[in-house]
């Protein structure tokens, strides 16, 4: 949610940032509503969106930094949860 104040209220608002935030945010959501449920092929299906998002961000000069920092963290919550998984 940070990410994506930062996007839209940040000293450089960006569109193409809040709607990818958005997009990667509605992804995760899915995942939390089908937590017990989520397979490792769905976690690198996302893991794939998201880490493709951050390279768009971070090649955009404008876009705000939350934004770029909002989904690295939350890649690395993902990776974690491909190890967790991964170990069952």
């Amino acid at each position: 949610m940070a990410g994506m104040r930062s996007a839209s209220r940040g000293t450089a608002p960006s569109a193409k940032a809040e709607s990818l935030l958005r997009a990667c945010l509605d992804l995760v959501e899915h995942l939390v509503r089908q937590s017990l449920d989520v397979t490792t092929a769905e976690v690198e299906t996302t893991l794939g969106v998201l880490e493709q998002a951050y390279g768009e961000l971070d090649a955009d000069v404008g876009t705000a930094h939350g934004a770029t920092v909002a989904l690295k963290n939350a890649i690395g919550r993902l990776k974690a949860l491909r190890l967790e998984l991964t170990a069952k």
